[in-house]
């Protein structure tokens, strides 16, 4: 999985939150652009912690693999059941074998 814009998600989505809030209080430009400072710094770590841990655990997941792609690994896609049965030797024919001999 893709998780290289998880950071920017939620810094960016965390910014237009302060933003919002900010501009509701009407505060000083001065406050507003310090708590958007605090706010970018704090959720661009958290952000980034949380796309570590995505990655680690998307790293350990194994993807299942599908019955059908495991027996293609065990008999190659050009043999089938025809070539293997054309082999094999009924018992009808060993006793015909023998009654002739």
């Amino acid at each position: 999985m893709n998780t290289k814009p998880v950071p920017v998600i939620i810094t960016l989505s965390a910014a237009l939150l302060s933003c919002v809030v900010s501009i509701i209080q009407r505060v000083e430009f001065s406050v507003f652009v310090s708590r958007l400072l605090v706010v970018v710094l704090i959720f661009l770590v958290m952000g980034t912690i949380i796309k570590m841990i995505l990655d680690y655990s998307f790293k350990t997941l194994e993807p299942a693999v599908p019955l059908d792609e495991e027996m293609d690994s065990v008999v190659p896609e050009g043999q089938g059941l025809e070539e293997s049965q054309e082999n094999v030797t009924t018992a009808d024919e060993y006793s015909e074998e023998s009654e002739e001999g």
